[in-house]
């Protein structure tokens, strides 16, 4: 009986555990995307390209720059 709650309590805790580590990296990700698309339209209208896919390219960009950085525990 005692081992039976004993394991229900740890895969609780590691299912809460991986639901915060997804909403940290989803996080993360978005703020790179957007942090990228900013600087990606900035770039764009320096050079009088289209803003459409400055923005687009620099959000891909920022995305992976910010997945790649983020620390796995």
């Amino acid at each position: 009986m005692y081992a039976k709650k004993f394991l229900d309590a740890i895969g609780e805790t590691k299912e809460k555990d991986s639901s915060v580590r997804i909403s940290e990296l989803t996080k993360g990700t978005m703020v790179g995307a957007s942090v990228g698309a900013m600087v990606g339209l900035f770039i764009g209208f320096g050079r009088k390209k289209s803003l459409l896919m400055s923005g687009f390219i620099g959000s891909l960009i920022g995305a992976a720059v910010s997945r790649a950085f983020i620390v796995k525990k």
